[in-house]
């Protein structure tokens, strides 16, 4: 899949994300929180109807704007490379503060200090780079904190699983395969207390129930009385996550 920015001209109502996809028969759009508005096309496609597509969608596009902008919090003290200058888990009751120095080219590395200090040094002025080094240390925290979580959830619901993982994903918080394989998204550290349960329970009831069916619901009710709700909040869950731990998705 081929993917550039356009940048918004008289043309173009809207700055919008364009991506080229074989497997996409006809021109979509969509919306992401952190990417904005992104035009999905065939191969081929003529690019001067994006224009009148994007007005012939309008409303839409300013209507599920507007939501994502009530729902976003103030963003957390960034450094001078637009990466964050402080990481909170706050859940876990676990802050770190990041420290940039250019140091070279063409590579990054980073040190654990102690006071929960992160160095990042290196090519630090390449925020990719540096961006791509972060989001491995999360995931490494986040096997620290949501496994032994998991595990001790398990246990208490009396849940029974094969495995278990972690990964860093777009949307997708949790999954539970047939084998009763469970993966989690490191992006839930940054997530509320309740919504991590929720999302844990939720994929070890598919241990026994492999479906949404209403057995699987009413088993996820018995466990968490709340789920319901936070079924709902989580469809906006992605204002806890800062725009770096998905810039590289």
């Amino acid at each position: 899949m081929k993917k550039h920015h356009e940048a918004p001209t008289g043309l173009a109502p809207f700055p919008y994300t364009l991506k080229v996809s074989p497997r996409a028969k006809s021109a979509r759009l969509k919306m992401t929180p952190h990417g904005g508005l992104v035009v999905v096309v065939p191969p081929g496609f003529d690019k001067t109807k994006i224009s009148s597509l994007l007005l012939h969608h309008e409303e839409w596009i300013k209507k599920v704007t507007a939501k994502f902008d009530a729902h976003r919090q103030t963003p957390p003290p960034l450094s001078d490379n637009g990466l964050p200058a402080t990481i909170v888990f706050p859940d876990f009751m676990e802050s770190w503060s990041v420290a940039y120095m250019q140091t070279r080219i063409g590579e990054v590395e980073m040190v654990e200090r102690q006071g929960n200090c992160l160095l990042v040094s290196g090519d630090v002025a390449n925020t990719a780079l540096s961006c791509r080094l972060l989001c491995s240390w999360l995931k490494h925290r986040a096997q620290v904190h949501l496994l032994p979580a998991l595990e001790k959830l398990a246990a208490a619901h009396d849940f029974r699983y094969d495995s278990a993982g972690i990964r860093l994903q777009h949307s997708r918080w949790g999954s539970c395969s047939s084998r009763r394989s469970i993966i989690l998204n490191s992006k839930l550290l940054f997530l509320p207390e309740h919504l991590i349960r929720y999302i844990m329970l939720h994929e070890l009831c598919h241990t026994v129930h492999m479906n949404h069916s209403r057995a699987f619901w009413s088993l996820v009710h018995e466990h968490d009385p709340l789920c319901h709700s936070s079924n709902l909040e989580m469809k906006s869950a992605w204002k806890y996550v800062p725009e770096w731990a998905s810039a590289q998705l």
